[in-house]
């Protein structure tokens, strides 16, 4: 007779009689809460990645980190699947090129390493490293329909009594919008595997939720209710549905839902493996709007105000193992972003920067509530060719008061005449600790606030580029060689390369072609070597 089963864990009576399934532990249901919510946080980095690109006819993307464009303006646009989440979601196998100390155009170069450290690309870094976005021309009514794919990773992680759980979820998402005035509408498709595991702590004394059950003989817990360690499977296929509107001139609204299903699978240090079908749904909605314009010219206050809420729900099926599970997952998310541009006699101008986020998590995973304040001050002097940008964001208010998290970064410009790639051109920057520019991205990164351990002191990046443009070709393309160099905590890299670009206002081909050799050393690894090219066409 099965006499119970908690967290994957049988009492065996005699061979007759009824058995009994009880299955109010934290497992599946504790997973499950984490793995929902990091499905719903991946579908909605793609979509918002959507609503945002341009619809600029033309395909773009990347291959294996590799930047690719035929037609348009290369600008991306595939969902973010080439962003910092890029080839990796929220936190891939490799940091974003900019968390090394590089430039952003060296994530374009990320692939391709000959040298003293070879290996082969497998095929789920080539998945990562992908995305694609193909935007077809205007039809008669000046709608455009595009469609695109991403593809990304996140790890997450947590505690539910005296069990600690973790687990990592890939997504890949196929979709296709219909964009025409001030409406966006489109629908995904996104294919989510996990794989993580449960262990027991040892908590003594053990939480009274995870005590034996009210009505359950004790002669069936014999001390082992809601013990053990295990691993667990999960896959999800579901459909997101998404649209946004730009309701006025100075507010757009957006929207998500989601529906899909799977299956569950613990496999417990006895060795059972107790398998469940699973649902799941998603929705979504959001706003921003501009409370008070940017001005146009001269001096003058901006302030935007940008507002989302996410509620996701993962349930597992009853079966003959295990009992029904569900849980819920909610986000709430405020921001303001403020500015004052100061107009100087000099041309130039001046222009502080505040951005205030609120936020709070609830449900069955990591709770609570936080405060996150960022600013900064911009100065631009087109007259000297300098520009110089502070910025920084922390976290002022949480109800862990242990939990710490800011960042800071500064850059300095050089550059006689920025409407023109010709001639000198210096660039500058240092970044510490966790992300510090972006605005409100930055202060509504999607990790849960109760993840946020960043350090100003651990992560150091500085960042070097010095560039010279001349003309090309007869004067129809400017040839701009570069050298660069990147310092980060315990590692180096020296690059060196050549781009050429259509000159301004000149009959020359929309073609640009970059290629540039990296050099990265490390403290804890053989040097490596990098070469890659980048060609962008438009017609």
């Amino acid at each position: 007779k099965l006499g119970a089963v908690h967290g994957g864990r049988a009492v065996l009576g005699d061979n007759v009689g009824v058995g009994t399934i009880v299955n109010d532990d934290p497992m599946p249901k504790a997973w499950l809460a984490r793995f929902g919510r990091t499905a719903a946080e991946q579908a909605l980095d793609g979509i918002a990645g959507r609503m945002a690109a341009p619809r600029t006819a033309g395909a773009r993307g990347t291959l294996a980190g590799q930047a690719f464009s035929f037609g348009g303006d290369g600008s991306g646009g595939s969902g973010g699947a080439a962003n910092d989440n890029a080839a990796t979601g929220n936190t891939g196998p490799a940091l974003p090129a900019a968390r090394r100390g590089l430039s952003d155009i060296e994530r374009l170069f990320d692939g391709g390493r000959t040298g003293a450290t070879t290996r082969t690309l497998t095929a789920r870094e080539l998945l990562l490293g992908s995305s694609f976005t193909a935007t077809g021309e205007a039809d008669a009514t000046g709608g455009t329909l595009a469609f695109w794919g991403r593809a990304a990773e996140a790890r997450f992680d947590g505690r539910e009594g005296a069990f600690s759980l973790d687990g990592e979820a890939t997504t890949a998402m196929l979709g296709t919008d219909y964009a025409r005035g001030h409406w966006l509408v489109g629908l995904a498709l996104m294919q989510s595997e996990a794989e993580g595991d449960y262990r027991d702590t040892g908590l003594a004394p053990r939480p009274a939720s995870q005590g034996c059950p009210e009505g359950v003989d004790e002669a069936l817990c014999n001390g082992a209710v809601r013990e053990g360690d295990g691993d667990v499977e999960a896959s999800l296929t579901a459909a997101v549905p998404y649209a946004a509107i730009q309701a006025s001139e100075r507010l757009k609204l957006w929207g998500a839902l989601g529906i899909g299903s799977g299956e569950v699978t613990l496999e417990t240090g006895m060795g059972q493996r107790l398998a469940s079908d699973i649902d799941w749904t998603m929705v979504a909605v959001g706003a921003r709007g501009d409370v008070i314009a940017p001005p146009k010219e001269g001096s003058g206050p901006a302030l935007a105000l940008t507002s989302d809420a996410l509620w996701a729900r993962t349930g597992s099926e009853k079966t003959h193992e295990l009992a029904a599970s569900d849980s819920d997952v909610t986000r709430l998310r405020l921001g303001l972003e403020g500015s004052w541009k100061v107009s100087l006699d000099g041309q130039g101008s001046v222009t502080p920067k505040l951005e205030v986020g609120m936020r709070h998590d609830g449900g069955d995973a990591e709770t609570g509530s936080g405060l996150e304040v960022g600013g900064g001050i911009a100065w631009v002097d087109p007259a000297l060719g300098l520009s110089l940008d502070v910025s920084g964001r922390t976290l002022i208010a949480h109800g862990d008061d242990d939990l710490k998290d800011r960042g800071f970064a500064a850059s300095l410009a050089f550059d006689p005449d920025p409407a023109s790639a010709r001639g000198p051109s210096l660039k500058l920057s240092q970044a510490l600790g966790g992300q510090a520019t972006g605005g409100l991205d930055a202060l509504f990164r999607t990790d849960p606030l109760a993840g946020r351990t960043g350090s100003a002191e651990a992560n150091s990046r500085w960042q070097a580029e010095a560039a010279w443009g001349f003309p090309a070709f007869s004067g129809r393309f400017t040839g701009s060689p570069h050298v660069g160099l990147g310092l980060a905590t315990g590692a180096r890299d020296y690059s060196i390369g050549w781009r050429l670009s259509p000159a301004a206002n000149d009959n020359a081909p929309d073609v640009s072609f970059g290629l540039k050799a990296t050099r990265r050393e490390s403290d804890t690894a053989a040097p490596e070597h990098t070469v890659g090219f980048q060609v962008n066409a438009r017609w």
